[in-house]
């Protein structure tokens, strides 16, 4: 069995209102033709998707015929939407939980479901965890930053805990990388996903770690997108540090890698040997199959030709093709 984890859906369509405070950063949908539409934000073009974001029994039907069978759902990460009002990132959390549970409660045997809440009010954020724990979805998906804030800070350590006491798996998604002026000598397009999010990944591992967050709820569930992105070669120097620099040492109870083998990653690395590095260094019981699959092709490499370049037996291929994911979501 292959469960993909790291999957994205957007709605048919967001709920309309001509007096939102956040205007029309808020998003919206405009149907473009026979099965697809065009994501608009502050007035212009986002992204155009495919009916299979949103209609359950059709996109069940694609991904079984590309060797998948079941999906993790959660939203398009740019819908993660921090910048608006408190209110609006309410509202547009509520329609995406209740999209997701719409879409499992169609097809419960091919998905299985993580939500969203409004990170820019951590009270609002911590209340709509319940609702996600209620609609019966597994988890949250949330940015990597919270409008450049670093996920490790104290200020969001109530939505943390309250995602542990409901047994809710969380998932940072790289996203809106914080660190553009550093890169502004170079064109956008590139900044953003090939550079921007492997860091991103890298920082919001790394803030996770090195605030005590897992000292603190070892048993919180966080999934790091894109491979954990450059956060196995930071912490190969951290753990040197650790063990050889007192002042660093008293800043943990234990290495910087051994908590890094707390945390679970999917498989997006975009190589087989920053792959082979990541299972070597956090071990295979903490990695997931993902895509980052929205109405695109399958999977690439498949998980069986990866399994195979990789050299792994028969219950490495189990872990990481469905046993960890279950796991992750607290299903077993």
């Amino acid at each position: 069995m292959i469960i993909d984890m790291h999957t994205h859906i957007v709605p048919k369509d967001f709920p309309f209102l001509t007096d939102r405070p956040s205007g029309d950063a808020f998003p919206s949908m405009a149907p473009k033709d026979e099965g697809r539409s065009t994501i608009m934000i502050s007035g212009e073009e986002y992204r155009t998707v495919r009916d299979v974001c949103w209609d359950a029994p059709k996109r069940a039907a694609e991904m079984t015929g590309q060797g998948t069978d079941k999906q993790v759902l959660s939203p398009l990460p740019e819908l993660l939407m921090y910048h608006l009002d408190p209110k609006d990132g309410a509202d547009l959390a509520r329609h995406l939980n209740e999209t997701i549970a719409g879409m499992v409660a169609e097809e419960p045997e091919c998905f299985y479901g993580l939500g969203s809440v409004p990170m820019q009010d951590v009270e609002l954020a911590v209340a709509e965890l319940g609702v996600i724990k209620e609609l019966g979805l597994h988890g949250v998906e949330i940015r990597s930053n919270i409008e450049g804030r670093s996920l490790g800070e104290e200020r969001f350590r109530p939505f943390f805990n309250e995602a542990a006491a409901l047994d809710l798996a969380v998932f940072p998604h790289a996203n809106r990388p914080t660190f553009a002026d550093r890169l502004a000598h170079i064109p956008p397009i590139v900044a953003d996903a090939p550079l921007g999010f492997p860091i991103e990944s890298g920082l919001a591992g790394a803030s996770i770690i090195w605030s005590g967050l897992l000292e603190e709820l070892p048993d919180l569930r966080i999934c790091i997108s894109h491979g954990g992105g450059v956060l196995m070669q930071l912490l190969a120097r951290s753990d040197e540090n650790w063990h050889s620099r007192e002042p660093v040492r008293k800043l943990l109870p234990k290495a910087p890698m051994e908590y890094a083998s707390m945390l679970y990653y999917d498989d997006i690395t975009f190589g087989t040997a920053p792959l082979r590095y990541l299972i070597d260094h956090v071990g295979a019981g903490q990695v997931m199959i993902g895509s980052d699959w929205q109405g695109t092709g399958p999977k690439t490499p498949s998980p069986e030709e990866e399994f195979d370049a990789l050299g792994l037996g028969p219950e490495e291929r189990e872990l990481i093709g469905w046993r960890n994911a279950l796991r992750y979501l607290g299903t077993t």
